[in-house]
């Protein structure tokens, strides 16, 4: 598989979540694609069928315009681990320390993106716009 993978944790439910993206999408000129197979959803994202045909041959990429396609999988899932924390809201200024995780009936979004998001204005960009979107209350 190609692309870069950033995980996201959230109580917002998937059509919700969606619907959000679609409509951030739009604001973009980009189009979307829905699958759904077993548990798992997804919407892969393109902003033309030329960058679609592309990426299907070619796995995920930037084109010469610093652009490409990107998809958001998503399923219920149940969270249960030991995290280490060293950051929380906004503060760093502490030692990291575990913390127990114990989350029923959650939702796991999977950003997947053609660059890393430091290296991509376009991959920061999208990777923000999901974050905004799973922050709106």
């Amino acid at each position: 598989m190609t692309g870069i993978l950033y995980g996201f944790y959230t109580t917002k439910p998937i059509e919700l979540v969606f619907e959000l993206l679609k409509a951030e999408a739009q604001n973009i000129n980009y189009h979307f694609e829905y699958n759904h197979f077993q548990d798992e959803k997804s919407l892969l994202f393109y902003k033309s069928q030329e960058m679609l045909d592309y990426h299907l041959n070619n796995g995920y990429n930037l084109d010469l315009e610093g652009e490409g396609c990107f998809c958001v999988e998503a399923k219920r899932v149940n969270l249960h681990g030991i995290a280490s924390l060293f950051e929380f809201e906004g503060k760093s200024d502490f030692e990291p320390y575990d913390i127990n995780l114990s989350f029923d009936n959650i939702f796991y979004y999977v950003l997947v993106v053609p660059d890393i998001i430091e290296n991509s204005d376009f991959c920061l960009k999208i990777h923000d716009m999901i974050k905004r979107v799973l922050a709106l209350n």
